[in-house]
């Protein structure tokens, strides 16, 4: 199917905004909740089941696909955006939560904002194009859902500097907690494959977090960190053998 990558994105939009769950669509399609995630997972949707679950959606695929066109696909913000942002930590807040889907109304209910605040702010991330302010104070990112912080960019510094120390200052041994470290000698070409396996687990993480929906009392602050880099111990040098010795 033409264009298949971009319809499935925006049913998947589509089916948030509405606060329409994989239940409803396994409902709709005659499939369990499982092969419904499957199938958006792979994006392995027949033009069928994508007019069912238009169907479910009261639109046809002509508006999705045309909203899917309209929707920029930017992954990053340019150096000024960023350095604008992590210069004010209200703003740099704002970003983060809206970037996570938070509303108007979950912010003001969550944090010490009035909404005259939340809305100052959403108008600065509008003048910086990271949103979008739409009627009702509904906000539409302006950056793909596969979005990610400039590489050595002043906001990932900022995420060394503060955030990670923090995130990982004490030991992983809580019942929700994960820890893995492992490496390895390998080859560029297994490297490259490395990095596409992160890559792709961290979209597969995004997911998750998207789907997540129940309310905010329900839930609490995670993070997770995706790391590759080729690395060697400081403190083995001193057994490495000389080459050629």
């Amino acid at each position: 199917m033409a264009d298949q990558s971009l319809i499935v994105a925006e049913l998947k939009r589509a089916l948030r905004e509405r606060g329409l769950t994989y239940a409803a669509v396994a409902r709709k399609l005659s499939l369990s909740v499982a092969s419904v995630k499957r199938l958006f997972s792979r994006g392995d949707l027949s033009l069928k089941r994508v007019d069912q679950v238009c169907e479910l959606l009261e639109t046809d695929l002509s508006e999705i696909l045309a909203q899917a066109r309209d929707r920029p696909a930017a992954n990053q913000l340019t150096l000024a955006q960023e350095q604008e942002i992590v210069a004010d930590p209200k703003l740099f807040l704002m970003a983060w939560l809206v970037l996570n889907r938070a509303p108007l109304e979950e912010i003001v209910r969550s944090y010490k904002f009035s909404e005259r605040e939340v809305l100052r702010h959403f108008y600065k991330l509008d003048t910086l194009k990271v949103i979008e302010l739409q009627p009702g104070n509904r906000v539409r990112l302006l950056v793909s859902r596969h979005f990610s912080w400039r590489s050595g960019g002043p906001v990932q510094r900022y995420i060394h500097q503060k955030l990670l120390r923090e995130f990982t200052a004490s030991h992983f041994v809580g019942p929700h907690d994960e820890f893995i470290f492992h490496g390895g000698e390998v080859s560029d070409a297994a490297l490259g494959e490395l990095k596409q396996v992160l890559r792709n687990t961290a979209r597969q993480c995004a997911e998750v977090i998207e789907r997540d929906r129940v309310p905010r009392e329900n839930r609490h602050g995670a993070a997770f960190v995706l790391a590759l880099r080729p690395w060697k111990f400081s403190g083995f040098n001193q057994f490495e053998r000389e080459p050629g010795v």
